[in-house]
C-alpha cells in the first residue's frame, strides 16, 4: 500500500475572514479538492491516503513537518491553494525535502495551474507540478513511479529532466462527465477542526459540496477563472448531486449543505430538475449558495426557496459602475437591487461580497461601495481590501497604476491605488465599513424581524451577529512596502 500524506501549508487564517473559537476556525472548511483526489486514488486499493492541514490545526512550518512524517508518506503532495500561501508552500517544501530527499514532493492547486513551470524555477525542492484537474494525471505518474515505468509520457505535469531542464508533458484533457468521478473521501478530515460562517449554516452538522468545476462567466479580471488559464465549466447532474447529499445525509446526519459553486444558479432547468428531486426524495435540510445577481429569477428563487435553499451569497464587489466595467464583473447595480429583493421576497437570507481599493478607485468611489451596500440593507456582507493576483488581467493594470505591499490579511490593504493618498487611509475605509453598516439601526431591524421569524435560527443569529461585530471592531496594523 502506498501511502500518500497531501499537506495544506500554514496560514493564519484568522487574518483573514476567520476568527478563531476553541479547536475550531469559524469560517473554514474542509478543502474538498483533496477529498476528490483521495477517493480517485483509494478506489484502485493501491493507495491510503492522509491530509495535514496545517491552516486547520495553526500549525508551524517545523510542526507540518512533523506530522507530515509522522505518517511515514511514501509520496507528499503540497496543495498551493492561493498565491497568497506561496512562501509558505516553498518553505514547507524545503523542509520536507531536507528531512526526506528520496521522498517524491508534488505541488498542485489554482497557483501552480497558472504558474507551474515558474513553480520549479522559484522552488527546485518540488519534483513535480501538476496543473488543473489533477485526478488522472495524479494517479497516472504515482503509477509510473511506483508500479510501471517512467513519467514522461504521463499528460497533465511539469517536472526537471536529469538536464535540469523544465518540460511541460501538455494538458491533460479535463473530465467531461463529472459524474465518473467518486465522492469526496471525507475521512481524511478531522471534522472537529471546522465550523462554517454561521451565515452560511443555522443547523448542524453542516458539510460543504460543489456540483460544477470552472465558471460560467470566466470574464472577470481580478480572477483567474477570467485570464487564459480558466477551467471550462462543466455541471455534475441533478440525479449524482441529490446522490451525494443522501449519502451525507446517512453517513454524517447532515443537516445543512453549504454549496461552493462560483455560480450555483445557472441552467434553469438543472435548477428545475434539482429542486424538483430534493422534494421527491423527500429531502428536508437546509442549503447555500453562491450566485450572480444577473443569472437569477424570481421563480428561480422562489422554486430553490421552497426546495430548502436557506441563504444565497451575491459577488457584487462594486458600487461604481466605472469599476464594475473596468474589472468586467458583467452586471448592474440595477440587477444587484433586483436579485437582492427577489432573494429576500423568496424568504432567503442574503449575503453579498464587496471590495474596497481596485485599481483606478478614489476615496469617493469607495464610499458609494459602501452607501450601495448599505441601500441593499443584505444580511451579511463582507468588505475585502483588493489584493493583486498575479496572472490576472487586472493585475497588469494594478501594478501601473498602484503599490504592492506585503500581505497579511484579506481585510489589511496589500495594494494601494495611486488614487488614495496613503495606506492608512484605505485601511481605516475598511474598518469604517464595517462599523458604518453593521451599527445602522436599519440594520438591527432588519435581524430583528428576520430572528422572529425564524425563532428556531436564534442562537445561530445571535452567534452570526457576534461573529461579524467582532470583525467590524478588528485591530488591524500596517505592514511594508514591497516596491
Amino acid at each position: 500500500m502506498i501511502h500518500v500524506v497531501f499537506v495544506m501549508p500554514p496560514y493564519p487564517y484568522s487574518r483573514s475572514i476567520g476568527q478563531e473559537e476553541g479547536k475550531r476556525q469559524i469560517g473554514l472548511m474542509p478543502p474538498l479538492g483533496v477529498g476528490y483526489l483521495t477517493a480517485y486514488l483509494e478506489q484502485t486499493g493501491k493507495y491510503q491516503c492522509h491530509f495535514v492541514d496545517a491552516v486547520a490545526e495553526r500549525l508551524s512550518i517545523e510542526e507540518t513537518v512533523f506530522r507530515v512524517l509522522s505518517l511515514k508518506p511514501d509520496v507528499i503532495g503540497i496543495s498551493s491553494f492561493t498565491t497568497f500561501l506561496l512562501n509558505s508552500s516553498y518553505q514547507l517544501a524545503q523542509k520536507l525535502k531536507e528531512e526526506c530527499p528520496n521522498i517524491p514532493l508534488l505541488m498542485g492547486g489554482p497557483h501552480t495551474t497558472s504558474f507551474g513551470e515558474q513553480v520549479l524555477k522559484d522552488c527546485p525542492y518540488i519534483d513535480y507540478v501538476i496543473p488543473g484537474d489533477a485526478e488522472v494525471p495524479l494517479l497516472e505518474l504515482l503509477e509510473k513511479i511506483f508500479f510501471r515505468g517512467t513519467h514522461e509520457n504521463v499528460k497533465g505535469i511539469i517536472y526537471k529532466n536529469e538536464n535540469d531542464e523544465i518540460v511541460d508533458t501538455g494538458c491533460s484533457i479535463p473530465i467531461d462527465n463529472l459524474d465518473v468521478l467518486p465522492f469526496p473521501s471525507r475521512h481524511i478530515y478531522n471534522h472537529n477542526l471546522y465550523e462554517p460562517l454561521p451565515s452560511l449554516s443555522p443547523k448542524r452538522p453542516a458539510m460543504s459540496m460543489i456540483t460544477a468545476r470552472g465558471c460560467p462567466w470566466a470574464r472577470c479580471k481580478f480572477c483567474y477563472q477570467g485570464g487564459k488559464y480558466a477551467s471550462p465549466f462543466r455541471r455534475r447532474s441533478p440525479e449524482n448531486v441529490v446522490a451525494e447529499i443522501k449519502y451525507l445525509i446517512e453517513k454524517y446526519h447532515v443537516k445543512n449543505i453549504v454549496f461552493w459553486d462560483d455560480n450555483f444558479c445557472i441552467y434553469p432547468e438543472w435548477i428545475h430538475n434539482f429542486c424538483s428531486l430534493l422534494k421527491q426524495e423527500k429531502i428536508k435540510l437546509d442549503w447555500s449558495v453562491l450566485s450572480r445577481v444577473n443569472t437569477v429569477t424570481p421563480e428561480m428563487l422562489n422554486e430553490m426557496a421552497e426546495a430548502g435553499c436557506y441563504s444565497i451569497q451575491f459577488g457584487i464587489e462594486s458600487g461604481n459602475e466605472e469599476i464594475l466595467k473596468l474589472i468586467r464583473k458583467g452586471h448592474t447595480l440595477e440587477q444587484c437591487r433586483n436579485a437582492v429583493q427577489w432573494a429576500k421576497s423568496a424568504g432567503m437570507e442574503t449575503r453579498a461580497f464587496f471590495v474596497l481599493g481596485f485599481p483606478t478607485e478614489t476615496p469617493a468611489m469607495s464610499e458609494e461601495t459602501i452607501r450601495f451596500a448599505c441601500e441593499l440593507n443584505i444580511d451579511y456582507v463582507v468588505f475585502f481590501s483588493y489584493y493583486v493576483a498575479p496572472g490576472t488581467l487586472l493585475a497588469e493594470i494594478a501594478m501601473k497604476e498602484g503599490q504592492c505591499f506585503e500581505f497579511i490579511g484579506q481585510h489589511l490593504p496589500s495594494y494601494l491605488p495611486n488614487t488614495y493618498p496613503d495606506l492608512d487611509t484605505l485601511t481605516k475605509k475598511v474598518q469604517s465599513a464595517y462599523r458604518r453598516y453593521y451599527l445602522r439601526p436599519r440594520y438591527f431591524a432588519r435581524t430583528i424581524a428576520r430572528t422572529i421569524r425564524r425563532p428556531h435560527h436564534l442562537k445561530n443569529q445571535i452567534k452570526a451577529f457576534n461573529y461579524w461585530f467582532r470583525l467590524s471592531l478588528k485591530k488591524w496594523t500596517s505592514n511594508k512596502n514591497l516596491n
